[in-house]
C-alpha cells in the first residue's frame, strides 16, 4: 500500500512524503517524482483497472489538494453540472481561486480533473469506498476525498445518462445554419454551433464558420446520407449477441 501526503518540509518545490508498506516494512521517501513513478504503475478501478493518468495525478496535488474543502465543494458542483451541460459561470471560479486578472490555468486543470474523475468513475460504477481509497493513495486529503465521494453519489446517475447519450459523439451539435454568401460564385456557408466544447480545459459553447464549394457541398451530403443510412441499417444488439 503506498500513502501519499503533505511534505513536511514545505521548502523543498515538487517533493511530497510517502509511506509504502511492503512485507512488513515501512520505506520513506520525499522525492515527488519516484512517487510518481510508484503511482503510475499502480491500478485503479476508476480509471477500469488501469493506470491513472500523470496529468490526473499532477493536477490533485499541485491544486485539488491545495484548495480548502470549501473551494473544493464549490469547484466541483460546477464541474458536475458542466458535465450534465451547464456552462460553468468564469466570474464564480475565479472568486474560488482568489483571481482577479492574470492566467486561469489553475482554475481550467482543477476542472478538467474533476471532470475526469467523476466521470471516470460514473463510467466505471466505481463504488464510493473504493473511489475514496484510491484518491488517498493518490494523494488527495482524506476531508477533500469525502467530498468528491459526495458529488459522485449525488451526481453519478445523471452523469451515466449524459455519458450514454453521448457514447457516439464528440461534440454536441446544437445549431446548424447554410447559407449563399454575397458576391460568391459555387460558395456555400455552413454555421455550426457547438455545445460543450472543451476550449482551453472549460467547456464552453463555440460557433463556427465554414465554407465550401457548391460541388464539395454536394458530395459531403451524398456521403453523409450514406453514412446516416448505413447506421440506421446497422444492428448492434444482434451484433454483440452474436459475439458473446
Amino acid at each position: 500500500m503506498l500513502i501519499v501526503a503533505k511534505p513536511q518540509n514545505k521548502q523543498i518545490p515538487n517533493c511530497a512524503q510517502c509511506v509504502i508498506k511492503k512485507e512488513g516494512d515501512y520505506l520513506h521517501s520525499s522525492n515527488f517524482r519516484w512517487v510518481v513513478h510508484s503511482l503510475i504503475k499502480m491500478k485503479f478501478g476508476f480509471c477500469g483497472d488501469g493506470d491513472c493518468p500523470d496529468w490526473v495525478l499532477a493536477e490533485i496535488h499541485s491544486n485539488l489538494a491545495q484548495l480548502t474543502t470549501g473551494q473544493l465543494n464549490d469547484l466541483g458542483e460546477h464541474t458536475a453540472k458542466s458535465i450534465l451541460g451547464e456552462e460553468i459561470p468564469e466570474a464564480e471560479i475565479s472568486k474560488i481561486y482568489s483571481i482577479t486578472k492574470g492566467s486561469m490555468d489553475g482554475p481550467k486543470g482543477g476542472i478538467a480533473c474533476l471532470r475526469f474523475l467523476l466521470t471516470s468513475a460514473s463510467r466505471y460504477n466505481t463504488e464510493s469506498a473504493e473511489f475514496s481509497t484510491e484518491l488517498q493513495q493518490l494523494g488527495l486529503p482524506k476531508e477533500h476525498t469525502a467530498i468528491l465521494c459526495r458529488l459522485l453519489d449525488d451526481y453519478v446517475q445523471k452523469i451515466r445518462a449524459v455519458l450514454r447519450e453521448k457514447s457516439l459523439s464528440i461534440n454536441q451539435l446544437d445549431t446548424f445554419s447554410c447559407s449563399i454568401p454575397k458576391n460568391t460564385i459555387d460558395c456555400i456557408q455552413l454555421k455550426i454551433g457547438i455545445q460543450n466544447e472543451i476550449v482551453d480545459g472549460l467547456p464552453r459553447k463555440t460557433a463556427h464558420t465554414v465554407n465550401l464549394n457548391r460541388n464539395d457541398a454536394l458530395l459531403l451530403l451524398s456521403e453523409l446520407k450514406a453514412v446516416r443510412d448505413t447506421m440506421e441499417s446497422y444492428n448492434f444488439d444482434k451484433k454483440y449477441s452474436e459475439e458473446k
